[in-house]
């Protein structure tokens, strides 16, 4: 605050001399605000046109986050002395607060018109441009700042933001650090390291920073959100819930608190089966709860807190959420339309195209599982005579995947921040249909899909789920994963497309060989790799693995070390838990090994003698994988989509035999592969001569394309009439 002050006072025009004006500016820069308030009243009482004083209240406006107050103050100073640099930077200020981002950057502009050295202004347009999602410019002016004053610590912090958003972590922690030695008490510096440490889930590091933080500004409430945040995100529920009250109690009005507070009721490892039920059962309260808090007045802000944390881990619950989720939709998007109505995003009719216009919003175009399942086949076999396919990427990452799918599209759109950015440029193209290839894995994605952007909308499996979002009109599935009666868990409209629903194609990684024993593996016994994530492993099917080790008397689980360790420790206890409660050692049986680069992996996959898949939430991506390798999957089918997807793999290969109807079945599998070389090497030799069906099917692509043409088709009719 007193640095405000500061910035006010060091002008090139003297303070009017008046002693009442002396005496506030003493008050001021003591610290001593409401005094100096007192004063500069009494001044402007005997002088109402002083610009000092109603500057320099225009400055105690601000200081207590009045800013329309601060605008009016300062505009009236203006009118005085229209070149005062001074106020002009603080009324750009005011104006940033309001909203008023052209305004504010007017006045920055004309500050540094009047004193190109106003490393202040330098500052605040290095933080318009950040938020206009002009990366380069902005740090341009941060860096200007600094080359005027190099101990700015202010400038340094922002210049880390710029780096942060734009993905150079360790640049942003290297300024930090810099503003932090420049100012060791600095909170937001302390903030933004936290930060920084986070999104690299150094966990061990981020969460000490935060609450070091919190420790100068106990009343720091998006401190204490990202705290709570960084908790859940570890599987520290009982943190998470604790830390999101705190930031209600502190500021009872913030929606972010109150969201994260019931979102937090779902955890990632759960301790037994009873947990399952009592943490649905509390998110359940919790939801009804938030819809009864959002009233009119209160939905006017709720969009900031839509994607900030999404209920992804109901989808590890093998139950019907879709009620859960409908509610959860019908929240989302009774938010999303109240902030598309303020913001004045209008859907626009138009005329069906001569080429159906899809645009693909997606985080993941990029070398992630849904860009390989999923978008791939799409940009590179949907025929571009028929199809014009625009693709927002809502990512950070750049690699070779990226520049092949900006090689296959009409229009490839990257590096917008701000949800109004990204909803103005889908709304800004004539599109047919809109598609989100996975809804439950970003927050932006989440964002965007609240909102009505196109005539039909839709969503598939890149998140196996229900998005129980009313402004999704279809969700595209695959005949091979679906059970029957199949609508019933969905609030879209169902659409299965043939076979495995995709046009997948062969990652070929390039080959590797390791030595199993280098990774503490005995070659000797048979060996199960099991690769799941630990929240796709439930309490309730703990037993399998005791089973299988009972049965077979020798042989090795091969789990993967996940990067966050608290939630790699709640389920290696659970195990062990469960070994001993069968009077097993959990240590002659569970290896852990580190999480493996592709190369490294298949050549496990390789030397192993069975994949297990995870029940209840079955993989694809990494199934295929090891179908690649010639390993044999064993699986059990589930009741949903996300249970079935191995299956779907193996239903697709005509290898029926490998999936399990029953838990006990899958076990029996697993024991005849680990015993029985002769069915193994039959298994493998089938898997070899099958495999090359699951490549570059086009039917799926070709029955999507005919969907597309009959929509607009039908749009056309409806249109006509």
């Amino acid at each position: 605050m007193i640095s405000l002050f500061k910035r006010a006072t060091a002008k090139a025009q003297p303070i009017s001399p008046a002693p009442d004006l002396e005496a506030a500016v003493a008050h001021h820069h003591a610290g001593r605000i409401a005094d100096a308030e007192t004063l500069y009243r009494k001044v402007l009482a005997a002088a109402p046109d002083n610009p000092d004083a109603l500057h320099l209240l225009g400055v105690v406006a601000l200081q207590r986050g009045n800013a329309q107050e601060a605008v009016d103050l300062i505009s009236q100073s203006l009118a005085h002395r229209p070149d005062d640099p001074h106020a002009l930077n603080h009324l750009g200020e005011g104006y940033r607060l309001l909203g008023f981002l052209d305004e504010a950057k007017t006045c920055f502009e004309k500050t540094l018109a009047l004193n190109s050295d106003y490393y202040q202004a330098c500052n605040n347009l290095g933080n318009f441009y950040q938020v206009d999602g002009r990366l380069e410019i902005a740090m341009s002016w941060f860096q200007r700042a600094i080359e005027i004053k190099p101990n700015y610590a202010d400038a340094h912090t922002n210049l880390g933001n710029a780096f942060q958003e734009s993905g150079h972590a360790e640049a942003a922690i290297a300024c930090y650090e810099k503003a932090l030695e420049l100012r060791p008490d600095f909170p937001e510096a302390s903030f933004n390291l936290a930060n920084v440490y986070k999104s690299l889930r150094r966990y061990d590091e981020a969460i000490p920073r935060y609450r070091k933080t919190l420790q100068s500004r106990p009343d720091f409430v998006e401190g204490h959100l990202a705290l709570a945040r960084s908790h859940q995100e570890v599987g520290e529920r009982e943190e998470a819930i604790a830390s999101f009250r705190t930031a209600c109690e502190l500021q009872p009005e913030n929606p972010e608190a109150r969201w994260g507070a019931v979102f937090s009721e779902l955890t990632q490892v759960h301790g037994d089966d009873h947990a399952v039920e009592d943490y649905r059962a509390a998110f359940a309260r919790g939801l009804r709860e938030l819809e009864d808090w959002f009233t009119p007045e209160r939905a006017s802000v709720g969009f900031r807190a839509v994607g900030s944390l999404q209920p992804f881990y109901l989808a590890y619950h093998e139950e019907n959420n879709r009620d859960l989720l409908v509610r959860y939709g019908k929240l989302c998007a009774q938010l999303g339309a109240v902030w598309q109505q303020r913001e004045r995003l209008v859907l626009r009719d138009h005329k069906p195209n001569k080429r159906v216009r899809v645009g693909l919003v997606s985080a993941h175009v990029c070398d992630h599982s849904v860009w390989h399942a999923l978008i791939k086949g799409w940009c590179q076999h949907l025929d571009p005579k028929l199809v014009q396919l625009d693709i927002f990427y809502l990512g950070k990452v750049v690699d070779r995947e990226t520049e092949i799918a900006k090689t296959c599209t009409g229009r490839f759109v990257h590096g917008l921040v701000r949800p109004q950015q990204w909803a103005q440029a889908i709304l800004a193209e004539p599109l047919d249909v809109l598609i989100y290839p996975e809804i439950g894995m970003d927050a932006m994605t989440a964002k965007l899909a609240s909102l009505r952007l196109a005539p039909i909308q839709a969503t598939t499996w890149g998140h196996p789920e229900t998005s129980g979002f009313p402004t999704m009109d279809y969700y595209l599935s695959a005949a091979d994963f679906e059970p029957e009666h199949a609508q019933a868990n969905y609030s879209e409209k169902l659409v299965s497309l043939p076979n495995l629903g995709c046009c997948y194609h062969p990652l070929d990684t390039a080959r590797e060989d390791i030595s199993v024993a280098d990774l503490g593996i005995d070659a000797r016994k048979p060996i199960f790799i099991c690769p799941g994530t630990p929240f796709k492993y439930g309490p309730q099917h703990d037993w399998i693995y005791t089973a299988i080790a009972g049965e077979l008397g020798h042989c090795q689980f091969v789990f993967f070390k996940y990067p966050l360790a608290t939630l790699a420790q709640q389920l290696t206890d659970r195990l062990s838990a469960a070994f001993s409660k069968a009077g097993l050692a959990c240590r002659d049986y569970v290896v852990e090994v580190p999480w493996l680069p592709k190369a490294r992996f298949n050549s496990l996959m390789r030397q192993s003698t069975a994949f297990l898949d995870t029940i209840g939430f079955s993989g694809f991506n990494t199934a295929i994988q090891a179908i690649e390798c010639g390993l044999p999957v064993i699986t059990r089918e589930g009741r949903f989509l996300r249970g079935r997807l191995a299956s779907g793999v193996l239903k697709r290969m005509t290898l029926t035999e490998l999936i399990a109807p029953t838990e006990q079945d899958y076990v029996n599998l697993a024991v005849r592969m680990g015993r029985d070389g002769t069915y193994r090497t039959r298994a493998h030799q089938l898997i070899t001569s099958w495999r090359n069906v699951l490549y570059g099917d086009p039917s799926p692509v070709r029955t999507l394309e005919e969907w597309l043409l009959q929509l607009r088709a039908t749009r056309a009719r409806a249109t006509e009439t």
